[in-house]
């Protein structure tokens, strides 16, 4: 990093001027679990923390992820492919799943099938589609919803559907009997104050995080979380409410959810914790991990620039009257200023030359403090929280520096935590890191300080080995060694042009990345595919690439892996992309339709596309008509978009059938909003 030497107190006082206004006061400490004695206490701690630290907001990060990787190599290697089944004669022989990260843990999604019908939301329905077989596909049935369906599971013949009322800032949870597809009854219905997260589906158990924001202007009570249960309400009181001793911008209620979907007898269970906003989640067979952002003291900062940068380049005399300055009772912010008139009057007496090797001598320590107050200054707070059928129970919580991306970044293998951040967003390079933390999420093991002035774009754990990639002008695909979790290791890396925005096992010495291409100066080209071989970890091998469009072209798999549809037993790959060539944005939209193999790498068998293209001039985003998901039955490819359901034979593509789904939006009246503290 280069200053020009007039400029070094400047500097020094706006990053510490920063710290005051963006970084909240936060000890670096295992946090303790709590519980409100009253609800006064917990007016007055959300009232005291909240506006002491009302400048920290807008600061954290606000993006929701959903959770990761496999915890075992042999179920690493996932996706529709791993969670297919084999059914009856009435079904199809074999059937595509969602695309999920951990074996035994579902993820909901937009659509749901169980090899014979098709579970989808569509506007403000679901829709229920006996799919199989293609040519004598049909709607059985739509469900209508007061309020916003987000995303479904199906169970046997249970559908489970999250939504929001977003009249009333509320979160549905209904679960229907669906033994007759024709005919679906409904038999639990569970609402709540606040947004739906995410949810995870483990045997016959839901398990659903609702957040409820505090918004607390000290005009109203803050609203207790209240569930409402066929009809039958239950005020979460502020005894029952678990909270961590830290000051935060912003609080939210985070509400854990245990659902049986099989048995509607079965009481639901339920955690309430006061956190900060919640970020990402990940969630093994045994475990929810709850993450979000947290800032370093800020008077850290000061200590510590004054010590290591200005301290050890004045004399005796200036540093005593500096410690005198930071000993008086005056504010940090005139302390800094007279500190700063020092360092000034002490360059003003020297010579040019000796100016300047006090300088360089400064630039050089303040790099250094900054790289090293990066990993300080935002930690990732790491709650684990067991989960057992009914069970939720809160275990205990770590920190590790830096934020992360999305759920990649984190996985549970043989009992340990391992995550990837990125630390170093405000003047000091950036830098990522590798850690493991044991079952009690304590550090055990790091790497750090790779990539230098790169962030992370993709993560990738299976079993022993992690997958990273960063990107700045060159992608590199970094192999790290976790065998030892005490000492993790890069074992190699690739650099390429172009950057994997998702990284998706092809099998145990194989990977296939979803991204873009880039030219070697950084500058974004068309979507790129890229199949990785890792046969030796000490040299990974790119050995097959497909460019599709140009600069502009996108897909919702860079995004959300659920988009992204794989089968190895079937060479399959299905991508939704909207192509930007000649210069038109969204010059074709559709899916492209790959044979993916190691011999042949990438081969386009066909494209799919739902938009009516009989005027090839008109380039327009069509939105209703864009494929958002995949699926397959034996031997049909299922592409869905808002508008429809298109059936195409896998061997040539050509079309089978199609089905027009409601897709108009439904507007209902919202429902009434429950509970509030008197």
């Amino acid at each position: 990093m280069k200053i020009l030497p007039i400029g070094i107190l400047i500097v020094l006082v706006a990053f510490i001027s920063a710290a005051l206004i963006f970084f909240p006061e936060t000890e670096i400490s295992k946090e303790e679990l709590k519980k409100f004695s009253s609800y006064e206490e917990l007016e007055d701690f959300v009232k005291t923390n909240m506006e002491t630290y009302s400048y920290g907001y807008g600061v954290f990060g606000t993006s929701i992820a959903r959770a990761a990787t496999a915890p075992l190599m042999e179920t690493a290697v996932t996706g529709g492919e791993e969670a297919a089944q084999k059914t009856t004669t009435e079904t199809s022989e074999d059937y595509s799943a969602t695309n999920i990260q951990v074996v035994g843990v579902d993820e909901a999604d937009i659509v749901k099938n169980d090899g014979k019908y098709i579970y989808v939301v569509s506007g403000g329905k679901i829709v229920i589609v006996d799919a199989y077989p293609a040519d004598q596909a049909k709607i059985l049935s739509e469900i209508e919803l007061n309020g916003t369906p987000q995303e479904i599971f199906i169970n046997k013949d249970k559908l489970v559907v999250f939504g929001n009322d977003y009249g009333y800032s509320k979160t549905f949870i209904e679960v229907y009997d669906v033994s007759d597809r024709s005919n679906p009854v409904i038999k639990r219905d569970v609402s709540l104050n606040g947004s739906y997260y995410d949810s995870r589906m483990i045997g016959d158990y839901a398990y659903v995080i609702v957040n409820q924001p505090i918004y607390y202007g000290g005009v109203r009570p803050i609203p207790l979380p209240v569930i409402e249960s066929n009809n039958e309400l239950k005020t979460i009181a502020a005894s029952e409410i678990y909270y961590f001793d830290f000051p935060d911008y912003s609080y939210i209620f985070t509400n854990i959810l245990a659902i049986n979907t099989q048995n509607d007898n079965e009481e639901f269970s339920s955690k309430t914790f006061l956190m900060g906003y919640t970020q990402n989640m990940y969630v093994s067979p045994y475990n929810i991990y709850v993450v979000y952002t947290k800032r370093l003291k800020q008077s850290d900062f000061y200590d510590r620039i004054i010590d290591e940068v200005i301290i050890p380049v004045v004399p005796l005399d200036k540093q005593i009257k500096i410690n005198e300055i930071r000993n008086s009772n005056i504010s940090e912010n005139e302390k800094m200023q007279q500190i700063g008139e020092i360092f000034q009057d002490y360059l003003g007496s020297l010579n040019p030359e000796e100016a300047a090797n006090v300088m360089k001598t400064a630039e050089e320590k303040m790099e250094k403090v900054q790289t090293d107050i990066a990993k300080e200054m935002e930690k990732t707070v790491i709650h684990k929280i067991s989960v057992d059928k009914e069970k939720i129970e809160y275990k205990t919580n770590g920190e590790v520096p830096g934020h992360i991306l999305n759920q990649f970044s984190m996985d549970e293998y043989n009992g340990n935590f391992r995550i990837a951040t990125t630390t170093g967003n405000w003047r000091a390079e950036t830098l990522n890191h590798v850690y493991v933390l044991d079952g009690n999420l304590n550090i055990i093991g790091r790497l750090e300080d790779l990539a230098h002035g790169e962030r992370i774009y993709s993560v990738r754990f299976m079993g022993n080995k992690g997958y990273l990639v960063t990107f700045r002008q060159i992608d590199p695909l970094f192999v790290i060694d976790l065998s030892n979790p005490v000492n993790p290791q890069v074992l190699g890396f690739l650099k390429i042009p172009g950057v994997s925005d998702y990284l998706h096992p092809y099998d145990e010495t194989h990977i296939i990345g979803v991204g873009r291409d880039a030219t070697e100066e950084g500058r974004m080209l068309g979507m790129k595919l890229s199949l990785f071989d890792i046969t030796d970890v000490s040299n990974p091998k790119e050995i097959s690439k497909y460019i599709i469009g140009e600069s502009g072209t996108y897909s919702e798999a860079l995004y959300d892996h659920k988009a992204f549809m794989f089968s190895k037993s079937k060479n399959l790959l299905v991508i939704p992309v909207s192509v930007t060539e000649g210069g038109k944005w969204h010059a074709w939209q559709g899916a492209y339709v790959f044979n993916l193999d190691l011999d042949n790498g990438f081969i386009l068998k066909g494209k799919v596309t739902h938009r009516n293209e009989t005027n090839e001039t008109d380039y327009y985003y069509d939105y209703q008509s864009t494929i958002r998901r995949s699926l397959y039955m034996d031997d049909t490819l299922y592409t869905l978009s808002n508008r429809m359901i298109k059936m195409n034979d896998l061997d040539d593509l050509d079309e089978i059938n199609k089905i027009e789904l409601p897709y108009e939006e439904v507007y209902s009246y919202p429902r009434p909003l429950i509970g509030i503290a008197e």
